[in-house]
């Protein structure tokens, strides 16, 4: 969560075939956006990492993160609360907090690309700019998202 700072219900429902690994690409698909647009978010070399080995790891499932008592399933609701609680972050982080993280770092440290870090977020443009700007900044949010991955791996 830290290193995509993704919505916890988009990550929840990610299946292996949202995936790109060789291109390192997370599609989301519609279904699981809040925007119900699809949503490409590139991946740091930290990232795909992680994933290929969650999926050495994992037993076999179609979801990134199965139900616990049905790998068919994803995981429930409450399951990263409940995982932040266990790690004694109860009340002082939640799921979604890691999105805030990432954003007030991201605008402290690129305060000039307040557009590629919404991008990033999946936040929807508003008024007139919704209208006309349907750029997706991708290079340049590929860029920020190797640079949050090294930033966070730097605090380890």
């Amino acid at each position: 969560m830290v290193l995509l700072f993704p919505r916890p219900g988009e990550l929840r429902l990610t299946m292996w075939e949202h995936f790109d690994l060789e291109k390192k690409i997370w599609i989301k698909p519609p279904e699981i956006t809040k925007t119900k647009k699809i949503h490409k978010v590139p991946l740091s070399e930290q990232a795909v990492k992680l994933i290929y080995r969650l999926k050495q790891i994992q037993r076999e499932s179609d979801y990134l993160f199965p139900g616990r008592n049905s790998r068919m399933q994803p995981l429930s609701d409450g399951t990263f609360n409940k995982a932040l609680k266990s790690l004694g972050y109860d009340n002082k982080q939640h799921p979604h907090g890691f999105r805030h993280l990432a954003s007030t770092a991201l605008n402290e440290a690129f305060s000039s690309k307040s557009q590629v870090i919404e991008k990033a977020l999946s936040h929807v443009k508003q008024g007139t700019k919704a209208v006309y700007d349907k750029a997706e900044h991708f290079e340049e949010r590929s860029d920020l998202m190797q640079w949050w991955a090294d930033y966070v791996y730097s605090l380890s």
